[in-house]
Order: C-alpha cells, then structure tokens, then sequence
C-alpha cells in the first residue's frame, strides 16, 4: 500500500526498508536524499551502494522495470548525498568542504531540494496504520522545519539592476517601481520532479516473489 504513495521506484524503496525492522527511521529519513540523487555524489563507491541501495537490490535482485528500477534500484538512485546531506545539517557552513572536482555547489543544492521534496512527499501523504511509516511522516516532518532549501527565496530587488544592465534602461516608471520593490519568492513548495515522469502500471508483488 505505502508504495502506491510515491512516484515510480521510490515507493519500492520506501517499502523494503520500512519493512525492514532493523533499519533505523532515523537513518532511513537521511538516506532517502539517495533516491533521486544519481551517480554524482558516489565518487569512487559503488554508486548503487548505501545501505538503502543494498536493501533494494537483495529483495528485488537486479531487476530492470522501466521507469520504476534499474539494476533493482530506483532509476535516479545514487549513493552518497544521504552522507552530504547529513553533514549539512549538523552544519549548514560546511557546504565548501563537500565539493570536489566532481561534485560542485550545484549538485549540492539540487541533492537538498530532491531530498526536501521527498520529505514533504512523505509528510504530506496519508495516514498508514504502520508505526514505522507514522515514526518517518514525524522525522520528515522535524527536518523539513529544520532545514531551509537554497533556492526557498530570492530576492528580486537585487536582480533589477542586473536585469537593466544586461537589458537596457526602463522607462522611468518601471526603474522607479523595480527601485523600491522588495520581494520575496518561494521557488521549492511544490516541487516534486517525480510527479512529471510519466508511469505505468507496476505489480509489486510480482516483482518481490520473483526475487
């Protein structure tokens, strides 16, 4: 049932790991910033490693189901932001000691906003008489007002003489208004890139008695 919340493979992996008993919700919530995270942050690790990713692939063996699993994880999956993430959290200063040649600022911040999504996906998604799935709704719920995502405001005020100068001047009028407005724009709410995929139809329990 808690799979048929989620987009495509990520409720597959929801599922396994909260049946799993011994798997932590406390470290469970933090590795979900795997899921839709790609091969990036892996560096020299296997990038479908990971505690989660290992999880995956034992009960669904290397299984490859368009748009839900590939190699018996989730398509996006990718091991290692949920250890970025969690640094980032005990210490949100820290970014500039993550990035290396191969993982850039960029990557950091999209790998908080996928994982924040997810988050919200799960606070958001209704109620299940399963602890373990009560017990995550909670901690996603703690960290997504915990924490902040890069993008969550911009203000424009400081984009209009950027804009003047790359465009042109304004009449008077506009520069004058552009001048003395101070707005602020939530860019993150409802972002949830899994939501534009398109899917089909999957039969979980085919897929976990074949492995």
């Amino acid at each position: 049932m808690i799979f048929s919340f989620f987009h495509g493979g990520e409720g597959l992996a929801v599922a396994v790991a909260l049946e799993d008993e011994t798997y932590p919700i406390d470290e469970l919530v933090f590795d979900l910033a795997n899921i839709r995270a790609g091969p990036r942050f892996a560096g020299e690790d296997a990038p479908m490693g990971g505690r989660l990713g290992i999880l995956c692939q034992r009960i669904y063996g290397r299984a490859d189901y368009p748009g839900y699993l590939t190699m018996g994880v989730p398509v996006q999956y990718g091991a290692g932001a949920s250890e970025v993430v969690r640094a980032l959290v005990a210490d949100p200063r820290s970014k500039h000691k993550l990035t290396n040649e191969l993982l850039r600022h960029g990557d950091i911040e999209r790998a908080l906003v996928e994982w924040r999504s997810i988050l919200r996906h799960v606070v958001l998604a209704p109620a299940y008489p399963l602890s373990r799935w009560t017990e995550l709704k909670a901690a996603a719920e703690e960290l997504v007002d915990k924490t902040a995502s890069p993008t969550s405001a911009v203000d424009l005020a400081t984009l209009v003489p950027l804009q003047q100068r790359a465009g042109g001047s304004d009449p008077p009028s506009s520069r004058s208004r552009g001048s003395t407005a101070r707005r602020r724009v939530t860019t993150d709410q409802n972002h949830d890139p899994g939501a534009r995929r398109g899917e089909r139809p999957f039969n979980v329990s085919g897929a976990i008695d074949r492995s």
